[in-house]
């Protein structure tokens, strides 16, 4: 499967949300609800910009598989209302997204709809989600970076965001980000001792857990690389058949066994890539609009 293309679809249909023209799941799947909504989205930016109905549109033919195609007539619908001057080339990326976010925007101001805040917002406070984006925003990282830190702290508090969640496994690791003894070693303190803090209190040490991997030359352009340095720093970067566990090695025994269910294939190995495609499922779930607070007016 071609990840970026299935994310791709999932970025569109996150959008289509927004804008109420798409009820059905965020789900990477690509029916005549995606299809339409697109449509009815891009169809109404053309009018809105020049009066006119949309043009028709071209049909292009890339080689590729079923997902690509999907993007091809994305690229395609895009191009017809003058949202993407890029090359139609089967590959969601930038140009595309672009196109659709700018459209979205426009569709939401125009009928005065509401926005929505980060992922799972709906499950913490106010105050709290002030308190990650203004992390976000001192340390310079993406816009996205917010949803991108809630979906990780989500995933490892299996959706409590509290400060004394232990694993799910048993083993000792607990909080926000599963902090464990050497992470909290490295920070000069304890579990012990974080797991006495507030909510708040915790977080502190989440920015400051990635500001020290940031000192040991961690970048955090992507979803991946905040959880990845949260599960595994060294895999950082590392190609998605990289392995992180296997199940009859001995020294990784341990670890194969406290994290066994990101092994989707049960070959007895986790890779990287098994760990993103988790990862980005609790994302998408997360950036769903029944899971993100209204933005105030």
């Amino acid at each position: 499967m071609n990840y970026r293309n299935f994310n791709g679809i999932r970025d569109v249909q996150v959008m289509l949300k927004e804008t109420g023209l798409y009820t059905s799941s965020i789900d990477g799947k690509w029916g005549s609800g995606s299809l339409n909504a697109s449509i009815s989205l891009v169809s109404a930016y053309f009018r809105q910009a020049t009066g006119q109905p949309l043009p028709n549109i071209p049909a292009s033919t890339v080689p590729g598989d079923e997902m690509a195609q999907v993007i091809v007539k994305l690229q395609d619908l895009l191009k017809a209302a003058g949202l993407y001057d890029g090359k139609v080339d089967a590959t969601y990326g930038i140009g595309t997204k672009s196109g659709f976010r700018k459209a979205a925007d426009a569709y939401i101001l125009a009928n005065r709809l509401p926005r929505y805040k980060a992922a799972w917002s709906v499950v913490v406070s106010k105050e709290f989600l002030d308190a990650v984006i203004a992390g976000c925003k001192a340390r310079n990282w993406p816009a996205e970076a917010v949803d991108w830190l809630m979906s990780c702290m989500h995933f490892e508090s299996g959706g409590t965001f509290s400060p004394t969640k232990q694993n799910m496994a048993g083993a000792k690791y607990f909080g926000l980000i599963q902090f464990g003894d050497m992470a909290a070693a490295d920070l000069g303190t304890t579990t012990a001792e974080l797991i006495k803090l507030s909510q708040l209190e915790q977080l502190k040490w989440v920015f400051k857990y990635f500001d020290m991997w940031a000192k040991r030359g961690k970048t955090y352009t992507q979803l991946e690389d905040f959880y990845l340095t949260i599960f595994y720093p060294k895999a950082v970067g590392a190609k998605a058949d990289t392995v992180i566990f296997r199940k009859d090695v001995e020294a990784e025994k341990k670890g194969y066994a406290q994290n066994n269910g990101f092994d989707y294939n049960k070959d007895g190995a986790i890779t990287v890539g098994e760990i993103n495609s988790r990862l980005y499922d609790v994302y998408y779930k997360g950036m769903d609009t029944v899971n993100r607070v209204l933005a105030a007016a």
